[in-house]
């Protein structure tokens, strides 16, 4: 089981429970404005809840969907993701979000760390990619702040909600891991 911790937030495995709180923080149009996604219903997130915990006994394990909770309140504040592209070529994606309540306050970035630690001092992955929406400007401040380097632009590469979205892409590896990066 993955629990990992910040100064401010534990990560851990998403629980049944949790399926409510995801609902809450997953209906703002804060949260899925960025994100390919149709605005979730509460069908929509038992689901998603349902395969995050079925996958998580699974051996080797490629994707961590998780519960970000700020430690002292027990409230969740966002979530976190982890994913191995390739195992072969030790490639993971992470990706973030923050209830609306909570943006701006450094979550995001704390998470982001976590997650690289949970990538290169665990996992022992080479490189790890982030993507957003290039609207997204919080989450490529975000990117720069775990230094990664943005690689560019992918142009019109994701289309939802009937149009086509470009994505920014930022990159860090194993190599540049710990000295881009400041502590939680």
């Amino acid at each position: 089981m993955v629990e990992l911790e910040t100064n401010r937030v534990l990560i851990r495995e998403v629980l049944a429970s949790d399926a409510d709180d995801f609902l809450r923080y997953r209906q703002v149009a804060d949260y899925w404005r960025h994100i390919p996604i149709e605005p979730p219903t509460a069908e929509s997130i038992a689901a998603l809840v349902d395969g995050w915990i079925q996958n998580q006994p699974r051996n080797p394990r490629t994707a961590y969907n998780l519960a970000a909770i700020d430690k002292r309140s027990g409230q969740l504040v966002g979530d976190a993701g982890l994913f191995v592209r390739s195992i072969h070529s030790r490639q993971g994606e992470i990706g973030w979000g923050v209830i609306s309540g909570r943006s701006g306050q450094g979550f995001g970035t704390e998470i982001g760390h976590a997650l690289l630690r949970l990538a290169f001092d665990t996992l022992g992955l080479h490189r790890v990619f982030a993507q957003c929406r290039i609207e997204n400007r919080a989450s490529r401040r975000i990117m720069a702040k775990l230094g990664m380097r943005e690689e560019g632009v992918l142009r019109e590469n994701v289309y939802a909600r009937g149009e086509w979205w470009s994505s920014a892409q930022s990159s860090i590896l194993s190599s540049e891991w710990g000295t881009a990066t400041t502590a939680d």
